[in-house]
């Protein structure tokens, strides 16, 4: 595929073609093979409203590949709901079906989207009245033997870990308290955690909840450092009732802890083959996640862009990432 600049593609135009590359790009990445679901295990996954379409495209995004990884890695029973159309009543019917139902021996919880709080409550912002904390926090003490995990990917979201923590209980917040309320990257980050030899930092071959997490919370870090920018998410960890990551890491001084967390025991990967045969291929890949990061911060930063300048920067973005994995393509003799 080769770049072509001679004439400017009108806006209406490029979106199109935009939307018809970005399509292709996705195809080359689904290739699970699904596995039987393991009823002791319950994945819900709410993507939510964002403001921005842009937004919400990075948000929906997110909830299918998690949705994809939990049901065709690791065999789950997943549950995802679209909060651009779905209601509150129709989460808490499905709480109250899992509640009523023999309880599963964990639960995931993914909000992935926009929230906000009102010095009274978080409020997960869906169509119609919100989600809240509350609504959440009645949901998991009605499970009370069940193990659960809560990964909040949005912003004004650090709230929850005092609200919702407690024995049995990991809650992940991509943000440290309710005055982050910038759309956060957290989750692209932990959904590049899942498959990366990188955050295996036990090298198990697998990858668990602690793991990703730190490998996140690390990345984000060194992401804005890269960029320049102000550090505007700060993610926390709080594992049965206590807070392991905020302003310091207290692994680094009772690294004896890890080995009794939940968190350390929770695992998101199965052990598996590398997925690319050849060390070159592994490079080109890692330079595609961070080509992918790229088009979704492109994405959060379109309305502070004139329009023509966002469409250039991102065509160019989604030309190289087609370059590039069909580079990977032919070293893994797949064309």
């Amino acid at each position: 595929m080769k770049k072509s600049r001679s004439l400017p593609i009108p806006i209406s135009y490029r979106s199109i073609s935009i939307f018809f590359l970005f399509s292709i790009l996705c195809s080359l990445f689904s290739s699970a093979a699904p596995r039987a679901a393991e009823e002791n295990t319950i994945c819900i996954i709410i993507t939510g409203l964002g403001g921005m379409p842009e937004y919400e495209e990075n948000f929906l995004r997110w909830g299918l590949a998690t949705e994809a990884h939990f049901r065709d890695e690791l065999g789950s029973v997943v549950y995802r709901l679209d909060g651009r159309h779905k209601k509150k009543s129709d989460i808490l019917h499905l709480f109250e079906q899992i509640s009523s139902s023999p309880p599963p021996k964990e639960l995931w919880l993914f909000l992935i989207g926009h929230a906000s709080h009102d010095h009274r409550n978080y409020k997960f912002n869906i169509s119609g009245p919100d989600l809240t904390d509350q609504e959440i926090k009645t949901f998991f003490d009605g499970l009370s033997e069940t193990r659960t995990y809560l990964i909040a990917a949005t912003s004004a979201s650090g709230t929850l870990a005092s609200q919702l923590g407690q024995e049995n209980r990991v809650i992940v917040t991509a943000t440290k308290s309710a005055t982050e309320r910038q759309p956060p990257l957290f989750m692209s980050f932990f959904l590049e955690a899942v498959t990366s030899e990188e955050a295996d930092t036990d090298k198990n071959a697998r990858v668990s909840l602690l793991e990703a997490f730190l490998f996140s919370h690390q990345k984000v870090a060194a992401w804005f450092e890269e960029k320049g920018r102000i550090q505007t998410e700060h993610s926390t960890l709080q594992d049965n009732g206590q807070v392991l990551l905020e302003k310091k890491n207290i692994l680094e001084s009772h690294p004896g802890n890890q080995g009794t967390l939940l968190a350390s025991m929770a695992y998101l990967s199965r052990a598996t083959d590398q997925p690319y045969r050849t060390r070159e291929a592994r490079e080109l890949a890692s330079q595609g996640v961070k080509l992918e990061r790229e088009i979704e911060d492109l994405k959060f930063r379109k309305n502070q862009m004139p329009e023509d300048e966002y469409y250039r920067a991102l065509e160019d973005l989604l030309v190289k990432l087609a370059i590039l994995n069909e580079s990977i393509a032919e070293m893994e003799g797949e064309l």
